[in-house]
């Protein structure tokens, strides 16, 4: 089995446990990462990757993997309890900036192309401080992500048209 099926695999099978290491996430084709260090970043062709056990986590900076190539084992223990941490206020406190409208249909966003959508557990999202951007399809998160400032922008702009 190829290293990159063997990837998603794994990513499908922590996925239904409920906890994905977000290097295995960047490296079946998602486009966020959580650092051991706590940063959130988007992981690109320079991205270093450390493996434990199996497992590849992925570095903001040639810096911070430089440092968690002194303690794998620690620093893969920091990156899980960074995506804890991370998913625990996201999922409790999470703020998306593109609502439209909540119905007992569902919640309702706007995308920065312009495209109305249902939020549900596959969308992905952008993120500006405290607020994220829900996109409507993956595609559409991929694009996005090449320059999310832009993209965060025309999102606002369409909540603005619809005042």
């Amino acid at each position: 089995m190829s290293k990159g099926w063997l990837a998603l695999v794994v990513a499908v099978a922590i996925a239904v446990v409920g906890f994905t290491p977000v290097s295995v996430m960047a490296k079946t084709a998602n486009t966020v990462a959580i650092c051991g260090c706590g940063k959130v970043f988007v992981p690109d062709a320079s991205t270093k990757y450390l493996t434990v056990d199996g497992k590849d986590y992925a570095c903001c900076t040639e810096a911070c993997h430089a440092m968690a190539a002194k303690d794998p084992a620690g620093a893969a223990k920091m990156s899980q309890t960074a995506v804890a941490n991370f998913m625990d206020k996201t999922h409790t406190k999470m703020s998306v900036g593109n609502v439209v409208s909540v119905t007992d249909k569902g919640t309702k966003a706007i995308c920065g192309c312009g495209k109305g959508f249902m939020i549900d557990e596959t969308t992905m999202y952008l993120t500006e401080g405290d607020t994220h951007y829900a996109c409507c399809t993956k595609a559409c998160h991929e694009m996005a992500s090449k320059d999310p400032a832009k993209a965060i922008k025309a999102a606002k702009d369409q909540m603005a048209a619809m005042e």
